[in-house]
């Protein structure tokens, strides 16, 4: 049995969708499974996160995430339209409705069931962070990630609903 990896994953954090391309290529290249473990966002696990870290946490993560991004030749749009966690950023409130977030994380959740976590979440980031689709959350969006990562979009909707 090859040697696996855990690797607790957010699809609302940029360096989840940083990191994605070299993991996929660790399981490529190296007698190697990687084992996504799809993870609430810290907005939403410590809500008054945003609230007590230094004020420059913000500007920071973002200034950071975009040069890793150049470094690593990967498109890169922050914020991502929408956010998967839905937050007032001037006030850092996070809402109470969290539509995009619970259904992405129990899709990853339901993808990584069915044997397809690592290439779901690929497509997924990919969408949310590296594209220029605007509202990835509607229309048949994610439905084509789970079709290109091996999985049946609709029987994923249907079974996290």
């Amino acid at each position: 049995m090859p040697p696996s990896i855990d690797v607790f994953w957010s699809f609302r954090s940029p360096y989840s969708y940083l990191v994605t391309p070299r993991l996929v290529a660790l399981e490529r290249d190296f007698e190697l499974t990687i084992k996504v473990r799809p993870v609430y966002p810290i907005a939403i696990r410590t809500p008054d996160f945003f609230k007590r870290v230094n004020p420059q946490f913000a500007p920071y993560l973002m200034q950071d995430t975009k040069r890793v991004a150049e470094s690593l030749g990967l498109p890169f749009r922050w914020p991502p339209k929408p956010d998967p966690v839905v937050m007032d950023m001037a006030s850092y409130t996070i809402a109470t409705e969290q539509p995009h977030i619970h259904r992405l994380t129990r899709m990853g959740i339901a993808a990584c069931q069915r044997g397809h976590g690592l290439a779901y979440i690929d497509e997924v980031a990919r969408l949310i962070f590296g594209s220029t689709v605007e509202g990835w959350h509607e229309g048949n969006h994610l439905a084509l990630a789970a079709g290109r990562a091996g999985l049946d979009g609709a029987e994923l909707e249907a079974a996290v609903a």
